[in-house]
């Protein structure tokens, strides 16, 4: 063997090296058995996961979530000086619009037109003519669903889903999938929350019991009403009270904490969206807010009783999550939450003046960490924090702190999202899939051969032998990338399959016309692959360019086969100009060949 041919064999073999070497683990992981992966520790799994071919909802399982936009909600929080009569418009424009299958704006101008609303004065920064507004309005709704997205979009990248597909779904939805999850509680959660981080003040006792009092005298009113109007207002759940004042429903807890019985928190969250109430409320820049999670206490009977904390706060913000510069789950090390899981949050420059400002003039004050509307904790200030440092306690386990630190990293929905559709794929449909698929390409490998050996004879071989390879190299390229395979990637394997035989076909074409034309064996095989490299590389090059562009605008299957099928062309063209042309050669250095089995 000459020093060019041993250099195109090492070549050569350092590409086959490093795809099986990609490809290992995603085949020791296949080869394993139930018990065997039971066995696997935590970090042995995650690392044959990681380096393991990824698959596809279609493959793998995994849920199917359709997430509806609040565009309703997103008007009103762009409107500025609103008023009973606007609140009534978007009442009676979410109602219509869901029953409705037109475009929201059209529906939201039809609205505004009929009810004489005058958009100017609600929406006077966006214009002064109905014309403007809605523009800017729509705008601004598409520039929100955007960056829903891409919020979304950060929030599974550090979930941990390979390839996930996200995208938008008319004006106002956006269409998630994600593949291997089977936790569809968990992904709940993880899409839809808001991530709404603030830090509120936590009123005194003296402002909680005055409050309470008026409440209780609205409240204490309904006994005098009928008693359907009674059972409407309180539900079932309260109408076992012997007091129909506010008051009966609070439970005092150690300090001064107020609680509220599960069963009568329907009956509280009535209450309190009472109109009379609200302006109450809204007098006196207040607001109640219940704890994440239930706690369990002692009742006077001795039993056990399921509460939520309630506490009483300055409805105004004292800082919000957009300062947030990072946030990472960690264990407490001390104190009685010792083991415990928490949020370490972190925030930007911005954040930190003011968080140290905060501390500094609130010290024996009490500051609730909301998160979504619910208090996590209410610490006491005991002196002002320096460095933008906080820590939120009160997570019910590790996997809750991480979620939360995800969405607090990826940051806050500038809108609410609403799940209207949900389903889950089971892994043994996906199983279905890969066993379906795996048949596919065996079936069509084997007919191909077949054909190819018959109608090319010895050439035939070493075509074949040529497109072993380039399914290893391909599937090894695809784990190198931690690219993930869908059911339409399983087709761009088959078609490169067909591509890489079309190749060879094209190139034994060439070499059998050299030959009919009279010239040696060596003579042909050179002059056929001359003549048949510029037909392959132009007909590679044009499906080439498609793939790439269905990669960069497609979206979840359909970048998977575009994919396969792009990575398919290069291999393919490898095996077929460079691995084929060498065995042709190695066989011809070796003794005179003087006819040629093709």
């Amino acid at each position: 063997m000459n020093n060019t041919l041993r250099t195109r064999l090492l070549s050569i073999l350092f590409i086959f090296g490093l795809g099986i070497y990609a490809l290992f683990p995603s085949i020791r992981y296949l080869l394993l058995n139930e018990d065997a992966k039971n066995n696997l520790s935590k970090d042995e799994i995650a690392y044959y996961e990681s380096k393991s071919i990824k698959q596809g909802l279609d493959l793998k399982g995994g849920i199917y979530i359709v997430l509806e936009v609040d565009l309703p909600q997103l008007i009103s929080s762009l409107a500025k000086n609103k008023d009973k009569n606007f609140d009534r418009f978007l009442d009676e424009l979410s109602k219509e619009y869901t029953n409705n299958s037109a475009d929201f704006f059209t529906v939201f101008e039809e609205k505004a037109e009929e009810q004489n609303l005058k958009l100017p004065r609600y929406f006077i920064s966006y214009g002064k003519t109905k014309e403007q507004i809605i523009e800017q309005l729509d705008l601004q709704s598409t520039d929100s669903i955007n960056r829903i997205i891409e919020i979304i979009q950060n929030r599974v990248d550090q979930f941990g889903v390979s390839e996930p597909t996200i995208q938008k779904q008319g004006n106002n939805r956006v269409v998630v999938e994600l593949a291997g999850i089977q936790d569809s509680e968990r992904a709940r959660e993880l899409l839809q929350s808001t991530a709404l981080l603030e830090l509120m003040i936590v009123k005194d006792v003296e402002s909680t019991n005055t409050i309470v009092r008026q409440i209780d005298n609205l409240t204490s009113a309904a006994n005098d009403t009928e008693e359907d109007n009674v059972d409407q207002l309180f539900n079932s759940d309260a109408s076992a009270n012997n007091d129909l004042g506010f008051s009966s429903l609070l439970i005092a807890v150690s300090g001064s904490d107020l609680a509220v019985s599960s069963n009568n928190l329907p009956a509280l969250k009535n209450i309190l969206s009472q109109e009379s109430v609200q302006q109450v409320l809204d007098a006196t820049g207040s607001l109640f807010l219940t704890g994440n999670s239930p706690e369990t206490l002692i009742n006077d009977f001795g039993e056990e009783e399921e509460v939520y904390l309630l506490y009483h706060l300055v409805d105004n913000a004292e800082l919000t999550g957009g300062v947030i510069e990072d946030a990472q789950m960690r264990l407490s090390q001390s104190g009685v939450s010792a083991g415990q899981a928490t949020v370490q949050v972190e925030m930007n420059n911005e954040g930190s003046r003011e968080w140290s400002r905060i501390t500094g003039v609130n010290i024996n004050k009490r500051i609730a960490i909301v998160l979504d509307r619910k208090v996590h904790m209410a610490p006491v200030i005991r002196s002002q924090i320096f460095g933008g440092g906080t820590v939120i306690e009160g997570m019910d386990s590790i996997q809750e702190a991480e979620d939360i630190a995800i969405v607090l990293r990826a940051g806050a929905l500038p809108v609410p999202v609403t799940i209207v559709d949900q389903r889950v794929v089971g892994p043994s449909l996906g199983a279905d899939s890969v066993n379906a698929g795996t048949s596919s390409i065996m079936i069509g490998l084997l007919l191909i051969v077949l054909f190819i050996v018959f109608y090319y004879r010895a050439s035939g071989l070493i075509a074949s032998f040529s497109l072993m390879w380039t399914l290893i190299l391909l599937l090894g390229v695809l784990a190198l990338l931690e690219a993930t395979l869908t059911l339409p990637g399983i087709a761009a394997l088959i078609l490169t399959v067909g591509m890489s035989v079309d190749a060879n076909v094209i190139i034994f074409e060439r070499i059998k016309e050299e030959l009919r034309n009279g010239k040696s064996v060596r003579s042909a095989i050179d002059s056929g692959y001359e003549r048949a490299i510029t037909t392959i590389v132009d007909a590679n090059l044009t499906t080439g360019i498609a793939a790439a562009v269905l990669y960069q605008y497609g979206s979840g299957p359909i970048k998977g086969f575009a994919t396969v099928l792009f990575w398919g062309i290069i291999v393919s063209m490898f095996t077929a100009i460079i691995v084929t042309r060498f065995v042709f050669d190695f066989i011809t250095s070796r003794k005179n060949i003087e006819k040629l089995s093709i």
